[in-house]
């Protein structure tokens, strides 16, 4: 198979981009954001605006998952154990309450190193 050039391989990313917004599929959205910038920075262009985009639009994922939340007042942060950054990792099992994860915007990670940014979530924190 030939190898796709640099116009048709942006191309496809902004057909998946099309394809991911109409299913509203914002995880994946997230993650393509990433590989686009990637893909610029690759070619030696600034990706900024892209991973930004991903940023955002993962502040809107964590705040949705904050609101489904109800009757908590606690969540704890869940963290990837084997290939995180050490500024994600600083936070695996830390309790916060959700008033205080929405003023500092914990999640996501500004800081992240992982190509695809910060992947971590919140869970509803129970108390034995």
């Amino acid at each position: 198979m030939p190898k796709l050039s640099r116009d048709e391989k942006w191309k496809r990313f902004n057909k998946k981009l099309e394809r991911l917004m109409y299913e509203n599929n914002h995880w994946e959205l997230v993650t393509t954001y990433y590989e686009m910038a990637s893909f610029l920075e690759e070619e030696g262009k600034n990706g900024n605006r892209l991973r930004e985009l991903g940023y955002q639009t993962k502040i809107k994922l964590h705040d949705d998952d904050l609101d489904r939340f109800k009757g908590t007042d606690k969540v704890e942060i869940i963290t990837c154990k084997e290939n995180s950054c050490e500024a994600c990792r600083s936070l695996d099992g830390r309790v916060f309450l959700v008033k205080e994860t929405r003023e500092r915007r914990i999640l996501p990670v500004k800081g992240c190193t992982h190509k695809y940014g910060c992947r971590c979530c919140y869970a509803p924190y129970i108390e034995i």
